[in-house]
């Protein structure tokens, strides 16, 4: 290995994220003590930002999330009880509020389970509690006033959690993550529900100025103003101001299309339906067509929500871990990878590092390796330690901004808007970094098959750049390798080419591969790693030119199920097209299922359609639009020729 490399395996674990974290505070000109406020203390934070601690999940997050930075650029390996901790969080946002018994069980059950608990996680209790007590309150009328004011005083402490006692005298000064701010947010609807209304819109309008006033990017101001905006609206409503609950909620949904983004969608859209039915002689015709597409969006994610079972109100933490990978599982994986047993990986190729006993504990989470010996035991397999690295080998949050508006762009087809982008971004990154010279390698790859339709030059181009962070794969069983998100993307267009030049078997090895890479990275979490989605295009690619659609149906509807999972669903559209198209073939081979098939086409196409629209993916709508008459036109022929 050379010098080079050795001082890439050498950063400390987090070195980079700590370094972005200093950067960009010391940018914001922010003090240690003002940025690290009811989180943790100065000497704390100073040890983060050099790598001399331990960088946990949700603190983190948190602290980038303060300063408007997306935690999305890095993808981190944490522990399993962080893992099981951030689990059962999850558990209980997907029961708030609907279930409020088993909701109040799950909490319980987090007390009993984890005594000593963060701060933030103590917030976030206490937040689930008010939000119960808020839903409970609205659905029985006449409540006491004495209730009221215990909603409120818990809704206080819960801000009171994280938050400086000085938030009273202004936000202005303080930095404070979407999650507290939502906090906030519930301390306003508490005295809203009090009757104190303006100081309920008083305290709403100063969580919705904040990010702007922080300058926060839109992929974190998309955390919070919905739900600032939902109440808003409320409060505006109840004043018979309708004009101005339409304007502050068309602000908010549009920042959530504009991020393909569902985070409390549901819910703001259905304050639109209630201001259709209010008085709304102010409208005009611009103002009614809003409203209208408004109701058919709120219509189409109800049925999405319905159609998978998935709850159509649900709290979201603000700190997610579809980025995000357990330490006992990474090194099971690479062990499997290597062809290893426990015996010979408990070597770093000097001394023994870990106890086979050890080891075996740490693969089922049951034991927790230290940083360093986490370290030691990776650096046999080739694999980079720092997985709280960013997706490039920088110090600089705008740079990986700027590679992340790159990645959408070629998402969206944009080719030429990209091509100005990447030039920008050569000129300021070190070409030498693996993960640099990855990325550029790839994004050549898909200039070369879709600009010059050289299927050739892209596969040797992708497998290049895959081996740019993957060690000598050949006779190796790459499902075991644990892929991150670039090297999913670049998997599965190698894997893409390999279909295209007729060679299915290899194609079907690769897509099988990282398929249960994925499902085996999923652990305790239960989402799938960023890239699925990705994945999913070519992997229905292969199984329809292979006429297995029944299992392309089903794929696509586990696809979709997992997208839901995460705040956005840019890709989402694509997967209801391919059940429709699917299932138009199904149809084709048996006459028998004509008629259930026809209804899931047409219904999956309609909301293919309306969300193509949400997201403004103008592309996509002109393939649909050409798509039309063989997905719902055909239809009414058909169904007039049965009649008949």
């Amino acid at each position: 290995m050379d010098k080079r490399y050795e001082i890439e395996f050498a950063w400390e674990y987090n070195k980079v994220c700590g370094s972005i974290l200093c950067q960009e505070r010391k940018v914001r000109k922010i003090s240690r003590d003002a940025l690290a406020a009811g989180l943790l203390s100065k000497s704390a934070l100073s040890d983060i930002e050099t790598g001399k601690a331990r960088w946990t999940k949700l603190t983190g997050d948190t602290m980038l999330l303060r300063m408007g930075i997306d935690p999305d650029y890095f993808e981190e390996a944490v522990s399993t009880e962080e893992m099981d901790r951030w689990r059962l969080r999850e558990d209980i946002c997907m029961l708030v509020p609907l279930r409020p018994g088993a909701a109040r069980e799950k909490i319980w059950e987090y007390r009993q389970k984890y005594e000593k608990r963060e701060s933030l996680e103590e917030q976030f209790l206490i937040k689930t509690e008010v939000l119960l007590m808020l839903w409970n309150r609205g659905k029985a009328e006449g409540k006491a006033a004495l209730e009221c004011e215990q909603v409120l005083e818990l809704a206080m402490d819960a801000v009171a959690c994280t938050v400086p006692g000085s938030w009273k005298e202004g936000l202005d000064s303080l930095w404070l993550a979407p999650a507290e701010l939502e906090a906030i947010l519930l301390a306003a609807t508490a005295l809203a529900a009090c009757g104190r209304r303006n100081e309920a819109l008083e305290l709403q309008q100063a969580v919705w100025n904040y990010p702007k006033a922080h300058q926060w990017k839109e992929k974190v101001m998309m955390l919070i103003l919905p739900q600032a905006a939902i109440l808003g609206m409320e409060l505006a409503m109840w004043k018979d101001d309708g004009k101005s609950a339409f304007v502050l909620g068309k602000e908010a949904l549009e920042l959530l299309r504009r991020n393909c983004c569902h985070c409390y969608a549901l819910p703001l859209l259905e304050r639109f339906e209630q201001i259709s039915i209010q008085d709304n002689s102010w409208c005009g015709k611009e103002e009614r067509s809003y409203l209208r597409e408004a109701a058919n969006f709120c219509d189409t994610f109800r049925q999405v929500y319905q159609w998978h079972h998935y709850p159509e109100y649900r709290l979201w933490q603000g700190v997610f871990a579809d980025n995000t990978r357990e330490v006992g599982i990474v090194l099971k994986m690479l062990r499997h990878f290597e062809g290893k047993s426990r015996g010979k990986a408990i070597y770093d190729g000097e001394e023994m590092v870990v106890t086979e006993r050890q080891l075996a504990k740490i693969e089922k989470g049951e034991h927790k390796p230290s940083d360093m010996n986490y370290v030691r035991l990776l650096k046999q397999y080739g694999k980079n330690e720092g997985w709280e690295t960013a997706m490039l080998e920088t110090d600089s949050a705008q740079l990986l901004e700027l590679r992340q508006r790159i990645s959408t762009m070629l998402g969206f087809g944009q080719w030429e808007e990209a091509e100005r982008e990447i030039e920008k971004l050569r000129r300021k990154v070190n070409l030498d970094y693996p993960r640099v010279r990855q990325e550029l390698l790839f994004w050549e790859a898909l200039y070369k098959w879709r600009g010059d339709c050289d299927l050739e030059r892209s596969l040797d181009l992708a497998l290049k750049a895959l081996h740019c962070t993957v060690p000598d794969f050949e006779g190796r069983d790459m499902k075991w390798w644990v892929f991150q998100r670039e090297e999913i993307m670049i998997a599965s267009h190698i894997a893409d080419v390999y279909r295209k030049l007729g060679q299915m078997e290899e194609s079907k090895k690769w897509h099988e591969a990282v398929v249960f890479s994925l499902k085996e990275q999923v652990g305790r979490s239960g989402i799938v790693h960023k890239g699925y989605d990705i994945l999913m295009e070519g992997y229905d690619n292969l199984l329809g030119d292979t006429q297995r659609y029944e299992d392309a149906v089903k794929a696509n509807e586990e696809a979709i199920l997992n997208c839901l999972k995460w705040p956005r669903i840019r890709c989402m559209a694509d997967d209801f097209y391919r059940i429709a198209w699917n299932s138009y073939e199904i149809a084709n081979e048996k006459a028998q299922e004509q008629e259930v098939c026809r209804q899931r086409w047409r219904k999956a196409f309609q909301i293919c359609e309306s969300l193509a629209d949400f997201i403004y993916d103008s592309q996509f709508k002109a393939f649909l639009e050409s798509r039309r008459k063989k997905f719902l036109y055909q239809q009414e022929v058909c169904s007039n020729l049965i009649a008949d």
